[in-house]
């Protein structure tokens, strides 16, 4: 269990995805009720499933101010919403730089899209009996740390950096361990979140699971059918409460509490009795120093798959009971995979900063035993719990608090 840990100050906040760009857009779709589901565009497919896709304009029209190398899709959703967190909080290269900042990333696509297309390409060309020189340049990008490498170099960062991969709860645990770098002295700012696109593999993959529904998800619904796979990032600049009042930075919230646990119950299926999703969330709780009954609303992992959650709605009621509103966003974003606890973590804060509870869109015919939110619902709050939970049994719980 962890130890009762001083606040980090949150002070910038970036957001991307089927919402559209920035988090102004992104609050006008959570309080309208506007889904994220739609169909799938980036490529041709046989597979009639609905996805998660950022629509806007291209990517790059976003970053005009930077001079790109060759950046796969992820680098890019990552870039865009780190360049609005660090807007909103004031900070450019000299002053990051002075801070030692560094950036922490959830990631597990990565840049597998544009390797995609590289394969593709040239089994194309082979069976055309194409015997020319290829350029295989895209497949510089395929890993996480290029956008790392990226974020270090455009944004000034001679910090610490590095990639998480634990499945679902990788931004979740990058956010909550760039806390302890702050924590630790070794930074005064980090970067922290996640950052994944869609890709083949990817949408197959969990098409072949079987776990993927024909109309979009609907969390904790009786009738629910499956996930829906989504892209993303979610981004936000933390810094040591000390660093931020010296600057006069305006802080957003608190990022009070952390847990995490491995269950190592099943390589995808969660603890049936949600033992490793109940540590984490106990363990968020007394990092923060509080009880159950001082958090306000519980953003869900709520993929809308059948096990899933069953499993967080029965750990959810064994700690906090059926008082907590509770809601997933899902439905909205898509379940953008690595970067969820990004996304999900600036849909947490919002709620903190406007007393708004984004609604769990899409239940028709709720399960019993939690409050769920089944419209935007006004309820100032003075601490919420984000849980963020993945594939082998990965957990991971973040707590964000009011600054005031």
């Amino acid at each position: 269990m962890a130890a009762q840990a001083p606040p980090v100050a949150i002070t910038g906040l970036g957001v991307i995805g089927a919402t559209g760009r920035g988090v102004s857009t992104m609050d006008a779709a959570l309080q309208q009720g506007r889904e994220g589901v739609g169909p799938l565009t980036l490529w041709q497919s046989p597979l009639d499933f609905p996805v998660g896709q950022y629509r806007g304009p291209r990517l790059e029209d976003h970053l005009p101010a930077l001079n790109l190398p060759p950046t796969s899709r992820s680098d890019m959703l990552a870039l865009v919403a780190a360049q609005e967190a660090l807007q909103q909080a004031g900070l450019a290269p000299p002053a990051l730089s002075m801070a030692r900042a560094g950036a922490y990333l959830g990631q597990s696509v990565c840049g597998t899209l544009t390797s995609e297309a590289v394969y593709i390409g040239a089994k194309e060309s082979a069976a055309a009996g194409d015997t020319g020189k290829r350029s295989y340049a895209g497949l510089l990008v395929h890993e996480g740390a290029n956008t790392l490498d990226l974020m270090a170099r455009i944004f000034g960062l001679p910090g610490p950096t590095l990639n998480f991969l634990t499945a679902c709860s990788s931004a979740a645990n990058a956010i909550g361990l760039a806390a302890e770098v702050i924590r630790s002295g070794r930074s005064e700012v980090m970067l922290a979140g996640g950052a994944d696109s869609l890709s083949n593999i990817v949408f197959n993959g969990f098409c072949s699971l079987k776990v993927v529904s024909p109309d979009g998800p609907r969390p904790f619904d009786r009738q629910r059918q499956g996930m829906m796979v989504g892209e993303g990032a979610g981004v936000l600049v933390l810094e040591s409460t000390a660093h931020a009042k010296a600057r006069g930075a305006k802080v957003l919230a608190l990022l009070t509490g952390y847990g995490h646990s491995c269950d190592a119950h099943h390589l995808t299926a969660p603890h049936p009795q949600g033992r490793g999703a109940m540590e984490a969330m106990a363990g968020a709780l007394q990092q923060a120093g509080l009880t159950a009954t001082d958090i306000g609303y519980i953003n869900a992992h709520g993929t809308a798959t059948r096990d899933n959650d069953d499993v967080e709605a029965r750990a959810i009621a064994q700690v906090f009971g059926d008082r907590t509103p509770v809601s997933s966003t899902k439905r909205f974003f898509g379940h953008t995979l690595a970067a969820a606890g990004g996304v999900e973590a600036v849909v947490s804060v919002r709620a903190l900063q406007l007393g708004q509870l984004p609604q769990n869109l899409g239940t028709r015919d709720p399960e019993p035993g939690l409050d769920l939110v089944l419209q935007p619902r006004s309820a100032p709050v003075n601490h919420v719990l984000s849980n963020s939970f993945g594939f082998g049994g990965n957990n991971a719980a973040l707590i964000f608090s009011r600054s005031e």
